[in-house]
């Protein structure tokens, strides 16, 4: 085994030194012997505890886990939210009563109510209901039907389409489950008739665990110096993302708070003290709740208001607004981590990590510094390079569909050599960049994945790199033009190239520039294809590719088309190399970046590279920036230096009648209800929301059109 800090002082281990190869920012490495992959010490402080029901006093803190030994830091400053906190009056967040209510909207709105088939017509009672359930108290509510007046309760066919908001009982009792808010439709059918209506929850809860709402009176006036650091202002959420922690500046030990989450079915409020440095983790179940009882990340925002009473003075609230896209962000990051400031190992190493979780994963342990990884589009195969004495490095790859991962078909090899590379729509073919320490003679070439046999040895022009590949197969990209020697991602100079793949697959037409290096700052670097293959988003670095100058993010279509910087999304000019989610969620594209910015008060000053996420909206607002405010990837190692992120599905699952949640998680695309569950299958006559697809024809329902290749709703905005 090799450590290359030890070998050639200039080249040694170029791809663990930071972004020497891969996308660090310091020089500093030292050699802890071969295969180590524990981090070192964690130090005192992370995130804080969620407060509960049952918790009170101040919170504790944390750290993420893995299944390595993965170190932690802490840094306290101040950072102002690109976002605006504003002040406003403090009001309340519901009924005080312990018993719910029930509201009959029926003399104000309705709901089509019957279907007159010429025999009669059917019709439900009460109309457009609204259940709230306080504090755990549940409600129920009694509906009758009638046909032609007559009282026909018992002999209708009673359904209601949202489970997990409640159901309809055999007596036309509707119960809700108290967990999600919402609205449904409750449907009678008798004979040949039909009639609905609106049946809605509100879920209005509060917590406090330490007594303090007695002493809380009514607000003097303004906060005078409290400001909220993170989330950011009009952050835009996917659901089953992981609890964000809530992190405020310039308040005092000892202080008590009152956190107001709303929406129209959902209100939170909860009391609590915490000494600074400020934060909160909103509870992981009370978040889901929140998150999925939202109707629409435009229609129905999550208001937040955290007041202060500090001494004897309350404050009015600092307000935020937070928008919950209605869809599900599937998926892991795989990303290429440094130890930064955590100690111990030095070498570099790739783990993955799903935004839901809060926790990296080290699934593979070759006993070297490895890095400038990619993944197939199945998720199943990742291609990497390790740092191991050789240059160029030599291109392995993983099979992380076995539990745990094991090498794939191409295993260490000093004649196939490279850095970044990218993979084909269907995972048999590898686009390299070969870097031999010679930029403008670098040149990309097709390797054949399954016995690593190079099929096409120079498929643009000298002077290429940083390819990327598009999730249909039939367009490629990657940076050319590099005017010197000396490694690609030091190159000052390059243009963003495109072209297209002919049916060999190996060979390629219609090159072009679509982004060049022009006056701008910086230079485009790591191009990535959206997942319907109509968009590339880029870097705009201002020290060759790597990630230690000033940053930007840009977005532009395929022919060049609408280039557009995305500045809320990289409003710190610290950003880089971006890469989008598999999949489009909640009418948003999905992008990973990585940044140097503050995160909180937990990261302040740094300077130290980590993940994020940002929404796009979709369509992009021609002409305009259509990114938003990004959130933190929770469960990294503050510590390190996250780099180079990658976004893949999950392994697809093999194996038929395995659980699943949608099409992308088979590799069948074709995830099939079985009961009360779904299970992977065979597609039947027409593709069912969330499976494989090819065009709108294919799917069942209509208003579910063929997207990123799967039948995808249209969720409320």
């Amino acid at each position: 085994m090799h450590s290359l800090r030890t070998v050639v002082p200039r080249l040694s281990l170029l791809l663990c030194l930071p972004v020497v190869a891969c996308g660090d920012s310091s020089g500093n490495v030292t050699d802890s012997g071969p295969g180590a992959t524990t981090a070192g010490p964690t130090s005192t402080a992370t995130e804080p505890t969620a407060t509960g029901p049952t918790t009170a006093g101040p919170t504790t803190d944390s750290p993420p886990t893995s299944t390595s030994t993965l170190g932690t830091d802490t840094a306290t400053g101040t950072e102002t939210s690109p976002g605006t906190d504003t002040v406003g009056t403090e009001t309340s967040p519901g009924t005080d009563s312990t018993d719910g209510t029930v509201t009959d909207t029926t003399a104000t709105s309705q709901t089509n109510t019957g279907t007159d088939t010429g025999n009669g017509a059917l019709d439900i009672n009460p109309k457009d209901v609204t259940l709230e359930i306080i504090d755990g108290a549940i409600v129920t509510q009694a509906f009758t039907a009638t046909y032609n007046g007559v009282d026909v309760t018992g002999d209708v066919a009673w359904s209601y389409n949202k489970p997990e908001i409640g159901e309809i009982q055999v007596n036309a009792e509707f119960v809700p489950t108290g967990t999600l808010g919402g609205t449904g439709t409750l449907k009678a059918t008798y004979q040949a008739d039909q009639a609905e209506t609106s049946v809605s929850v509100k879920i209005i809860k509060k917590l406090d665990p330490g007594g303090l709402e007695p002493g809380w009176g009514n607000p003097v006036g303004p906060d005078p110096s409290m400001t909220i650091v993170y989330p950011y202002n009009e952050t835009v959420f996917p659901l089953k993302v992981a609890a964000p922690v809530v992190q405020w500046n310039n308040v005092q030990n000892g202080d008590q708070y009152k956190l107001h989450i709303s929406e129209q079915f959902y209100d939170y409020t909860i009391y609590f003290t915490t000494n600074v440095p400020a934060r909160h983790l909103i509870d992981a179940a009370e978040w889901i709740a929140i998150s999925e009882s939202g109707q629409g990340a435009q229609s129905d925002p999550i208001s937040v208001e955290l007041q202060r009473k500090s001494g004897n003075n309350v404050y009015e609230s600092v307000k935020q607004t937070w928008r919950m896209a209605q869809a599900r962000l599937p998926g892991r990051v795989y990303y290429w981590e440094l130890p930064g400031q955590c100690g111990g190992n030095a070498n570099g190493r790739v783990l993955s990590i799903k935004p839901s979780e809060a926790q990296a994963n080290e699934f593979f342990q070759p006993g070297f510094c490895w890095g400038c990884h990619t993944v197939s589009r199945d998720g199943r195969t990742v291609a990497v390079v390790a740092d191991n004495g050789n240059i160029p490095f030599p291109t392995f790859t993983i099979d992380v569909s076995q539990e745990p991962a094991v090498y794939g078909n191409i295993q260490p090899n000093p004649g196939l050599g490279g850095t970044f590379s990218a993979f084909n729509h269907d995972g048999t073919k590898l686009l390299q960049s070969n870097d031999p320490i010679d930029a403008i003679n670098s040149v990309l070439r097709v390797i054949d994945v399954m016995n690593g046999q190079v099929l096409n040895p120079n498929v643009l022009m000298p002077g290429c790199g940083e390819p990327a590949w598009s999730p249909d197969g039939k367009k490629i990209a990657a940076t050319c033009g590099y005017p010197n020697g000396g490694w690609t991602f030091d190159q000052n100079q390059a243009d963003l190239v495109v072209a297209d793949v002919n049916p060999d697959g190996i060979t390629v037409t219609n090159q072009k520039v679509i982004v060049p290096k022009g006056n701008d700052v910086g230079r485009p670097a790591y191009p990535n294809f959206s997942p319907g293959n109509e968009w590339i988003v880029f870097g705009r670095p201002t020290q060759g590719a790597r990630s230690t100058g000033n940053g930007k993010l840009f977005l532009v279509g395929t022919e060049g088309n609408d280039l557009v910087m995305l500045e809320k999304a990289s409003s710190d000019n610290k950003s880089f190399n971006p890469t989008f989610a598999p999949l489009r969620a909640g009418g948003y594209f999905w992008v990973v970046f990585m940044s140097r910015r503050d995160y909180g008060n937990t990261l302040v000053g740094a300077n130290r590279q980590q993940l994020w996420i940002t929404a796009i909206n979709d369509p992009p607002n021609a002409g305009t920036d259509p990114s938003n405010p990004p959130f933190y990837v929770r469960g990294q190692e503050d510590c390190a230096l996250s780099e180079n992120a990658y976004f893949a599905p999950d392994p697809c699952i093999e194996e038929p009648n395995k659980v699943c949640e949608s099409g992308i998680d088979c590799c069948s695309g074709h995830c099939i209800q079985m009961g009360e569950i779904k299970v992977c299958g065979e597609k039947g006559p027409c593709s069912e929301p969330g499976n494989a697809c090819e065009s709108d024809a294919d799917c069942c329902e209509p208003g579910t059109p063929c997207i990123d290749g799967y039948c995808q709703q249209v969720f409320p905005q």
